[in-house]
């Protein structure tokens, strides 16, 4: 099953507008809501896009997708300002450069694999969805002056370039697509508070039928999960492999004053697997809350994430040659870890909370892949878990820096010189022709991918400017009954979590994975 099938490009009649920018990189935008408008999103997109290729090193092409519209045309959710996925996630068993426990974004998994064209890749790597509503909701139209309420309303809540100033209610929309472009990139986790989150599909299915609803706070990898005939039963057969960003954090344990790798757990929830009727939705739940081993485990990770400043991002399992980060002592000093974003907020969501970044659309894979806040005013900003309103993106960049030594580095790139072929001094002739030449030249570092998530970038497995190369240090998982082919199913009306294929695993992203479960939630219960 592709995930193509369920992103929100049916909600469009044209086909979308598709650039090649380079050999590397293409856009597809999908926008109807007005040619003029389309035209700033589409420039927009640009601009983030050049930022990202301007300081990670591309094998080979990334198709990034955007589609505007109003959120309201798929499910209401006036306060979400965008989401990101990947197209698609694999598996890679054999690759060195790959860790086979953990699953990679296809963005990623096409810069890893050895012979790319012959593997079926969904038509885009990432996608990106904006939602208008978030600019059309941000005034009163009966206040706007010299607006007849024909075509684009002006000023809206979000800011372009070559906009006039910006006003304090509004966000830089190269902001907002660059955050989604990271989620979509691979900084998404598949720790989540699945079974309690009062807008997961799962916590809707046992609401209620789970007796004590406190036995459903517990933090799990993504669920392999199945759906018979449309309108039938849902199974759970187990916990699918964290992904490649989650093979990096570690927890502090509030209850034991530990601090231990979530991979370890992780591959102890993977362990836990059932089928047929035992993992119907409501028996595996019971199943899994009375195995004292592996729900102690998922309940303890519920409870550290609830208090603040307990997950970090280490970069532990890297090794890596020629960096910045060992060379620059300010990198050095500054980057050995990221403190990412936990407390109650990410856990106990209500309706009306985190407006800001909206988190009123289901999002599991982006509850724990924020940086923490301490960031905001530092150059990695730009995955805090909320959107700074009233100024530029390159305002907050070129503050952010201010406060930092400068980082420089060196980019050997193509370069014109006029090289002499013939000269007589005496005639003053001169016969020069214009070649290009590699040269390196260096670089001043002032991105609005701040070094530190740069590096979360590096960890996970893409080449950047500062550091050019790394080899991965690959994980040990213990060997259980739980395997892929244990979750494999190949009945046609099944509706999955996954499929799979000869070499890899071709995943349902989690927006995407989760928005076909919702719709189903309501016939099934």
């Amino acid at each position: 099953m592709s995930s193509e099938m369920y992103d929100a490009t049916e909600l469009f009649i044209n086909e979308p507008v598709i650039r090649n920018l380079s050999d590397e990189v293409q856009i597809r935008v999908y926008c109807e809501v007005d040619p003029v408008f389309c035209a700033k999103v589409e420039n927009t997109l640009i601009s983030a896009v050049n930022q990202f290729a301007d300081v990670v090193i591309l094998k080979n092409q990334i198709v990034f997708q955007l589609s505007y519209y109003s959120f309201c045309r798929k499910q209401c959710a006036n306060t979400t300002f965008g989401l990101g996925a990947p197209g698609s996630q694999f598996t890679y068993t054999f690759l060195e450069e790959t860790d086979a426990n953990f699953i990679y974004p296809q963005a990623l998994a096409k810069q890893i694999a050895e012979f790319p064209s012959t593997l079926k890749w969904v038509h885009y790597d990432l996608a990106i969805d904006i939602n208008h509503d978030i600019y059309m909701n941000a005034l009163n139209p009966d206040e706007l002056e010299g607006w007849d309420g024909e075509g684009m309303m002006p000023k809206g809540g979000y800011w372009f370039k070559n906009d006039s100033s910006i006003e304090d209610y509004q966000v830089d929309l190269e902001y907002v697509i660059l955050h989604q472009m990271m989620h979509g990139l691979g900084m998404v986790s598949s720790w989540a508070p699945y079974f309690s989150d009062r807008n997961s599909p799962f916590n809707q299915l046992l609401q209620g039928i789970i007796t004590t609803e406190d036995s459903l706070k517990i933090m799990t990898p993504s669920p392999y999960w199945h759906v018979k005939h449309q309108t039938g039963p849902t199974y759970i057969t187990g916990f699918q492999p964290n992904m490649i960003f989650d093979k990096f954090l570690y927890l502090s344990m509030i209850a034991k004053n530990e601090t231990v790798w979530l991979g370890d757990i992780g591959f102890e929830m993977q362990s836990f697997c059932l089928q047929d009727h035992e993992a119907f939705a409501v028996n595996f739940m019971n199943a899994f809350l009375n195995n004292a081993t592996q729900s102690s485990r998922a309940k303890s990770v519920y409870v550290s994430m609830s208090y603040p400043e307990t997950l970090t991002f280490r970069f532990d399992h890297l090794v890596t040659n020629d960096s910045q980060f060992l060379s620059n002592p300010y990198l050095r000093e500054t980057y050995s870890s990221m403190l990412m974003m936990t407390g109650p907020e990410i856990l106990e969501r209500t309706a009306t909370s985190e407006k800001n970044m909206g988190h009123d659309f289901y999002q599991p894979g982006v509850i724990t892949s924020h940086v923490d806040d301490r960031y905001r005013d530092t150059p990695d900003f730009l995955m805090t878990h909320t959107f700074m309103k009233g100024k530029t993106l390159q305002s907050l960049v070129d503050g952010a820096y201010a406060n930092i030594p400068v980082i420089k580095y060196n980019v050997t790139k193509l370069v014109e010189m006029n090289v002499t072929l013939h000269s007589n001094s005496t005639v003053g002739n001169t016969t020069t022709r214009i070649e290009h030449q590699l040269q390196t030249v260096e670089q001043e570092y002032r991105s609005a991918i701040g070094p530190g998530l740069l590096r979360i970038l590096e960890a996970i497995g893409y080449p950047t400017v500062l550091t050019e190369s790394s080899s991965v240090i690959k994980s040990n998982k213990p060997e259980n009954i739980c395997d892929d082919d244990y979750h494999a199913r190949s009945d046609d009306n099944l509706i999955t979590s996954d499929t799979l294929s000869i070499y890899i695993r071709h995943q349902l992203p989690y927006p995407m994975l989760l928005f076909i479960f919702m719709n189903l939630v309501h016939i099934i219960i």
